[in-house]
């Protein structure tokens, strides 16, 4: 194992048990226990790469249970983000490895966002109406340069 993979394999082991500790910090019975599973498996996942995934759906399984702070929450999904990133990268090649940064950089923006989202008290029971006519906005937006004008056929082409 060379040493910049076995850097990551460190790094993702940390990510994953610093997920389970945020998913079992101010929690107790079943959301505790689903943490501890949660800790478990990322340290099975050393050995066999499956159980990254258990480990991060008991942690999931921990933060709603156990209805975790925005913080507490953003971090453990952070944390989540970055293990499996990862823990599946590790193949050994550097473009693999270095793909990785694009996504725990995207990983860190949206928690940032979801986080500052979750921190304020808005109660605006109108508010999940708007959201699929935002979205569709959004999609209109982002695909009008793809269509002639005025002909409303789709160009798909290689100009971007």
């Amino acid at each position: 194992m060379s040493r910049t993979l076995a850097t990551f394999h460190l790094a993702s082991t940390a990510f994953g048990l610093m997920m389970a500790a945020a998913a079992g910090l101010q929690t107790q019975g079943l959301a505790l226990a689903a943490a501890m599973l949660g800790a478990f498996a990322v340290v099975v996942g050393i050995a066999f790469r499956l159980a990254a995934t258990v480990a991060v759906l008991a942690a999931a399984t921990a933060v709603a249970v156990g209805d975790a702070p925005p913080m507490l929450a953003g971090l453990a999904g952070l944390s989540a983000a970055c293990y499996l990133v990862l823990r599946y990268t590790e193949t050994g090649s550097v473009r693999s490895l270095g793909a990785s940064s694009s996504a725990l950089l995207a990983a860190l923006g949206f928690t940032f966002v979801g986080v500052l989202a979750a921190s304020f008290p808005f109660e605006v029971p109108w508010l999940p109406l708007v959201a699929p006519l935002a979205v569709f906005g959004i999609y209109v937006l982002t695909t009008r340069p793809f269509y002639q004008a005025g002909e409303g056929k789709l160009d798909v082409s290689s100009r971007s």
